[in-house]
């Protein structure tokens, strides 16, 4: 019981802390995540329990991946890890899946509603038809499909329903228009001297001498080596992706909700007994 309520305030303290610096300053910080992962450890050993040990393993090596690509930031990661080291389940459920899951489900609610309609205010003339568009179109139609016959066989409490169904569809839309988004919100042109360790470089926005500036592999991310590189390289502006959407509220949100609603939540995630 005491081990319960020490994780308790831990992943509560923890996300809170990660949800504030997130928002301010777009950094979730070692100070926050490196005491939760060895409290994590120090709760595994004495519990006898090495589950959350090996599933923060797991996820800080899958994140790390994600990582790489620029979809996720390290400190989501470390945080979720500390998440799965501290308490790799609640009430049956592999509680940082639930975190994630329920922070991801409201993250897509709010990134679209904020930049799409951003977006459409100032951006008067728009592309309808495109690709992208059409199949973000034909999978919001067949999302809503499935979700009415789900709501209409009881799958889901009402209330978990009506977040699914309200998030995957605004996630679908934000599909439809994320490269218009991501160019009208996040992209900016920076002077290699401006370039920060971890920048996520907009690829698709280089041009071809650009390219061959980087050489045969052009990364996701830029590093110090990348850095050092490119400020000898004769180029005046780098295009980057800045400002993108703080995802540690949204986590702080899916740990408060899996606490609170854990029927809720255990009906969407996969329980282990």
């Amino acid at each position: 019981m005491v081990l319960e309520q020490i994780a308790f305030g831990a992943n509560v303290i923890a996300g809170a802390a990660a949800a504030y610096t997130d928002w301010k300053t777009g950094y979730i910080y070692d100070y926050i995540t490196y005491p939760l992962i060895i409290l994590g450890i120090i709760l595994s050993v004495a519990s006898g329990q090495w589950l959350g040990i090996v599933m923060g393993g797991a996820i800080y090596g899958l994140g790390v991946l994600a990582y790489k690509t620029g979809k996720i930031g390290g400190g989501d990661i470390k945080l979720l890890a500390g998440l799965a080291l501290v308490q790799p389940t609640y009430h049956g459920m592999i509680f940082p899946l639930a975190v994630l899951l329920v922070g991801t489900l409201l993250a897509c609610l709010g990134f679209s509603a904020y930049y799409i309609v951003n977006y459409l205010l100032t951006r008067p003339h728009i592309q309808w038809k495109t690709t992208r568009k059409m199949v973000a179109g034909l999978l919001f139609l067949a999302a809503g499909a499935f979700m009415i016959y789900f709501s209409q066989q009881g799958i889901w409490p009402g209330e978990m329903s009506l977040l699914i169904s309200v998030s995957l569809l605004s996630g679908i839309i934000f599909y439809g228009f994320e490269e218009e988004v991501k160019k009208h919100s996040f992209l900016k042109r920076i002077t290699p001297n401006e370039l920060e360790d971890d920048e996520v470089l907009a690829v698709e926005h280089l041009t071809k001498e650009e390219k061959e500036k980087f050489g045969k592999n052009v990364p996701n991310l830029i590093g110090r080596d990348d850095i050092l590189r490119l400020k000898h390289a004769d180029m005046h502006t780098i295009p980057v992706y800045r400002d993108l959407p703080r995802f540690a509220p949204f986590l702080f949100a899916g740990i408060v909700a899996t606490y609170l609603y854990p029927e809720w939540i255990s009906s969407i995630v996969p329980v282990l007994f």
